[in-house]
């Protein structure tokens, strides 16, 4: 019996953002002709902290090892318990790191451990946000990443090209060395919820038949721009349009949520926004939407946009969204304004939710953001390498 090709995945904590999200869907559809095992980069001073998947990582059968970040510990550091992990868990044929701007010394650090194959993949097109020292300092060190990426990494991947070109020197995208792995979705896990399931969370709505259900998923953070959808649920308000606004996912900024509340107060409609927080049910909870609404200032793709059309959802996004996310289904409206009574009279004119599911799943799988097409192209490119 051949033996598994051991691929070593280098992330953050691995908690319900997009990269991670997708990259857990790979894990539940590889073939069993692959192990994987996760490298865990924190900061010391948070300490290391328990990830949404960590327990079915575990459960699949992968080993969860830590690391302090390259900057806490320093390059030469990390290089040296990089390389203590790898003998520990068995040298890996592949090393594929999902750290964006911090893969250089990874790459290299990987290299210093004999690995063979090192993989950088790029998951956003790269932008710095922030005051002019703290963009010209990631502007930098980016710079320096990219020398050591374009030496140490063997290959490119990214999910456009815009990602690629934007932690990649167009020298090293070769046919050979270069993939553009679309950040894709488990179409078919999110057409087929419990409709027992659904029917309980929408009941829990305390709504009726005719109330829209503005729908919201994703991290709480400031460039998210979920404050904005409060002055749109306060124009509906004053349009006496029955409404609710659900929204979930980690609030990674506890201070910015207890803002969208404080506005929602003062506009007094705090009785039509409801919190899920983390949720392990989200495609019951996306189907459970009505419209799915994201003004988010800049996104790196977006996967939580393919999953609302996967399940038929009319989507109002700013440009914010790379326009990529559109599925070419009539589902999707990019604003590139923030006028409240465009965004309000948006959510009143909306389509009805998009049904034929075999319509829905054939235009995104045909498009390649089906996941298990993704994972297949994923497995070709790791054999090819081994």
């Amino acid at each position: 019996m051949m033996s598994k090709i051991k691929v070593l995945h280098v992330t953050g904590a691995m908690n319900r953002g997009g990269a991670e999200v997708m990259l857990m869907d790979i894990y539940r559809n590889i073939s069993e002709d692959f192990h994987f095992d996760f490298l865990v980069n924190y900061k010391i001073k948070n300490g290391i902290i328990k990830g949404d998947f960590d327990d079915e990582i575990l459960l699949k059968g992968a080993q969860i090892k830590h690391i302090p970040t390259q900057w806490d510990i320093g390059p030469k550091n990390y290089s040296k318990k990089f390389k203590e992990i790898c003998i520990e868990i068995g040298i890996p044929e592949i090393v594929h790191i999902h750290m964006n701007a911090k893969s250089g010394i990874i790459a290299l650090a990987a290299k210093k451990a004999g690995i063979k194959n090192v993989i950088v993949h790029s998951h956003a097109d790269l932008k710095f946000r922030g005051g002019f020292v703290s963009r010209f300092a990631s502007t930098l060190e980016l710079q320096f990443q990219k020398i050591l990426i374009s030496k140490y990494a063997d290959y490119f991947w990214g999910c456009s090209k815009e990602a690629n070109l934007s932690l990649f020197y167009k020298r090293v995208l070769t046919p050979k060395q270069s993939a553009i792995i679309n950040n894709a979705v488990d179409v078919k896990l999110f057409q087929n919820v419990s409709n027992d399931e659904l029917i309980a969370l929408r009941k829990s709505y305390d709504i009726n038949e005719k109330t829209i259900v503005l729908g919201n998923i994703g991290r709480i953070v400031s460039h998210k721009n979920v404050i904005f959808i409060i002055d749109i649920l306060n124009q509906l308000h004053k349009e006496n349009i029955d409404f609710v606004f659900v929204f979930a996912g980690r609030a990674d900024q506890e201070d910015y949520l207890e803002a969208i509340f404080n506005k929602a107060k003062k506009y007094d409609i705090l009785n039509k926004i409801i919190y899920l927080g983390i949720r392990e049910d989200v495609p019951v909870v996306v189907n459970s939407f009505d419209v799915f609404i994201a003004p988010a200032l800049k996104e790196g793709f977006g996967l939580v946009a393919v999953e609302a059309q996967a399940v038929g959802l009319p989507c109002l996004l700013y440009t914010g969204f790379p326009k990529t996310v559109d599925m070419n289904l009539g589902l999707v409206t990019f604003f590139d304004t923030f006028d409240v009574k465009a965004w309000s009279d948006a959510v009143i004119n909306s389509k009805e939710k998009n049904k034929n599911k075999e319509q829905l799943f054939e235009v995104i799988a045909s498009k390649g953001f089906d996941i298990n097409s993704n994972t297949k192209q994923i497995e070709e490119l790791y054999k090819q390498m081994t």
